[in-house]
């Protein structure tokens, strides 16, 4: 196997195609979704029939979540009235059924910088809310019960993470954050509070890089999640196709027991969930026997058991501590097992794995999957 790497004087990779997984991996299924899109209710097309029936029979998913804006820019600009709201959530219990399909109502939290007062000259605003602009780009909120109605970025009550935290963990919901933005416009994303992190759970996460027809973006998403977490914030990651074609397509994968909503979004709120950005990778990370998205205590040094399935050999396989490399893997092959084990482990490190395929979709853009992280502290 290429390309072993790592900082310790000796490291342990064990490669089997026949490893045997973690008995606690027969508790868990993978089922796979989107957890980012829209419909004509929005930005988007179709209907809201169109969507669940495209992601249940064409793109053959397990789960959806559909996200249409709170709030848009269109002409004319449109708004999620509460009939609206009312109708997404009749339509997914509609196309729900346990063990086959799960149809999750959510919205976009879409946040702009003019809703403040002070937005400076010749600049558009709304003037809701007094002072300097705030940049807290978009949050998707969903939940695993009906509600009312929706906690808007217009409403006084939700117009920042911090509130809108506090009025959907009161519901049961969840919070993810979108596409993060290396720019000005996301200057205030991570701007919430730590007590906050057991609702707004997830963080959508993308390569650095992207193509599309024929040119390269830097999008730096990866990175930025990186710094959040290097400052010691707590996310999962996950990922969602933000269709505005009436198409979602499979980007999230969640460990789950079952195919239910309220197994869903168990999975979701543990951070038992991981991103891929094309193809259906099937990936395991655990780390002395801890899965995505736990936290825990140990004596020991972390072994860091890695189980990948792709669709294609795998160009690369890293393990990241710390928002660095800790291995670098090239092994060219659809499957990979390996346990590693970190020598040089300190007090506490946060890890997850990036894994990069051969292959790529219509623009060029390899396959990627990325674990949610898991957070080892040393102690007895």
């Amino acid at each position: 196997m290429a390309g072993a790497s790592g900082p310790t004087s000796f490291v342990a990779f064990l490669f089997a195609a026949t490893m045997a997984l973690p008995s606690s991996y027969a508790e868990y299924k993978i089922f796979w979704g989107d957890i980012h899109g829209h419909t004509s209710h929005s930005d988007g097309k179709g209907s809201l029939d169109d969507y669940f029936t495209y992601a249940r029979d064409v793109s053959k998913l397990d789960f959806v979540i559909v996200t249409d804006h709170d709030y848009g820019n269109g002409k004319p600009a449109w708004r999620m009235p509460q009939e609206t709201w009312m109708l997404t959530q009749d339509k997914a219990d509609e196309f729900t059924v346990d063990g086959k399909f799960v149809a999750i109502a959510g919205y976009e939290w879409t946040s702009q910088a003019k809703y403040w007062t002070d937005v400076g000259p010749n600049k558009p605003s709304e003037r809701l809310f007094p002072g300097a602009p705030k940049f807290y780009n978009h949050k998707n909120v969903y939940f695993p019960t009906r509600l009312d109605d929706i906690f808007s970025a217009k409403d006084t009550a939700s117009y920042t993470p911090d509130m809108l935290a506090a009025a959907v963990r009161k519901q049961g919901g969840l919070i993810q954050n979108n596409h993060p933005d290396a720019g000005p416009e996301g200057q205030d994303q991570w701007d919430y509070s730590p007590d906050h992190y057991p609702v707004i759970t997830n963080t959508e996460i993308r390569p650095d890089t992207l193509r599309h027809e024929g040119k390269t973006y830097p999008l730096d998403s990866e990175r930025m999640v990186r710094e959040f977490l290097s400052r010691g914030g707590k996310t999962g990651f996950v990922l969602g196709s933000d269709t505005h074609e009436g198409q979602p397509a499979a980007r999230t994968a969640v460990l789950a027991k079952e195919l239910t909503r309220n197994a869903i979004f168990d999975a979701l709120r543990h951070r038992r969930n991981y991103a891929v950005s094309h193809a259906r990778i099937e990936l395991d990370v655990q780390i002395n026997g801890h899965r995505m998205g736990e936290e825990f205590v140990t004596a020991d040094k972390p072994a860091i058991t890695v189980s990948v399935t792709g669709t294609a050999p795998i160009a690369e396989l890293v393990i990241i501590r710390d928002g660095s490399v800790l291995s670098r893997l090239t092994p060219n092959t659809p499957q990979v097992k390996l346990t590693y084990r970190d020598e040089s482990f300190q007090q506490s490190s946060y890890y997850y794995v990036r894994v990069v395929q051969s292959d790529a979709d219509a623009h060029g853009n390899p396959s990627h999957a990325w674990s949610s992280p898991i957070w080892a502290k040393k102690g007895l």
